[in-house]
């Protein structure tokens, strides 16, 4: 094998196994599975990043649930779902270890989801739009890398208008590349059935509201897809997503065609994205060039997706190449690998 086809496999290895390192951070919201409302612990995860939450028990009964993500406020000023006075978690600014949290959830397997406005907090949202959007713009300097999506408001009808919400959601979105949604109260528009409100958003996460039955999640799963033409995340039905009858809804809103869920499921497919059939192709081809430090890459889709950058230096005789991922603007993570099959990472800061 010459030496031009060999640094082509082993560019794409190493693009691969950099992009594996940074897919915990960057997980798809299709397929994904969450627990946020968990009424028989008094929990939900919304108030995970509260000082006083029981972060590990709440981790280890998502984790059991068999969640890949995990719902969580970027800050609250009253809604703490049953807390009660010795339990109130409802008030919640941003913290400065707040990057170290987002950390242990990813490592543990959850993928953040930050829910950016709270309801029942009249001090949060009856602010300016434009002190709305400086906090979206702060959560978002600080914790984008750490993310898998968004959601710019929970039960945002109650207090907003569907224009207010749109211009909150296309400032958001001029400021990441992840996914954004809007939540409204019961029902495909909320209370009032006003769809604007998902004019702007990528995602829809429905609330369908409590004590439905299968057969109504599923026909109004099926509704709001084919309504807005939006990927649909069956958000909010049962209050203690950890029984049976939870696990049987999200199931139902699955089957309809919703493409996550967040209050419990016992199936695992929920609209997961397809790999292309020459992506599996291509790994099926170069499966034995994939093993980089006995890790095996499954695909290329995540380096398509990331559209990492690739460096390069080469001779007759040995070549050597890497790529390097930005988290900030002064740091970032690089993997290189050279014509002895030797792998070095490295954390990169600069002044």
């Amino acid at each position: 094998m010459d030496i031009a086809r060999t640094i082509r496999k082993k560019a794409k290895a190493v693009i691969a196994a950099l992009a594996l390192l940074i897919s915990s951070a960057q997980a798809d919201l299709h397929g994904s599975r969450a627990s946020f409302l968990m009424f028989d612990s008094r929990w939900m995860t919304l108030n995970y990043l509260h000082p006083q939450a029981e972060k590990l028990r709440m981790r280890a009964a998502a984790i059991a649930n068999g969640d890949t993500h995990i719902y969580l406020y970027s800050r609250n000023g009253g809604d703490g779902f049953n807390a009660g006075p010795d339990f109130d978690l409802s008030v919640i600014n941003p913290q400065p270890d707040w990057e170290s949290q987002l950390n242990v959830l990813n490592d543990a397997g959850l993928s953040p989801v930050m829910w950016l406005t709270p309801d029942d907090s009249p001090s949060i949202t009856s602010q300016s739009t434009a002190a709305q959007a400086a906090h979206f713009s702060e959560v978002v300097r600080r914790f984008d890398s750490s993310v898998s999506g968004y959601v710019a408001c929970l039960e945002c009808d109650e207090y907003w208008s569907a224009a207010k919400v749109n211009a909150l959601v296309a400032h958001l979105k001029s400021i990441t590349d992840k996914p954004v949604g809007v939540h409204l109260t019961s029902g495909i528009g909320g209370h009032a059935g006003n769809k604007e409100y998902y004019a702007s958003a990528d995602y829809i996460f429905l609330q369908t509201g409590w004590d439905k039955t299968a057969a109504e999640i599923t026909a109004m799963v099926k509704q709001a897809i084919a309504v807005t033409g939006k990927p649909v995340v069956a958000s909010e039905y049962a209050k203690e997503s950890r029984s049976a009858a939870a696990r049987a809804l999200g199931d139902a809103a699955c089957r309809a065609g919703a493409i996550g869920t967040g209050n419990g499921r016992s199936i695992t497919a929920c609209g997961q994205r397809p790999l292309a059939a020459k992506k599996v192709r291509w790994y099926k081809e170069y499966e034995n060039e994939l093993i980089v430090s006995g890790v095996v890459v499954a695909t290329l889709y995540a380096v398509s997706r990331f559209g990492v950058p690739l460096t390069l230096q080469a001779n007759e005789s040995a070549y050597r190449v890497g790529v390097e991922h930005p988290l900030s603007e002064n740091t970032s993570i690089s993997l290189e690998i050279d014509n002895a099959d030797r792998i070095t990472g490295r954390f990169n800061w600069r002044f």
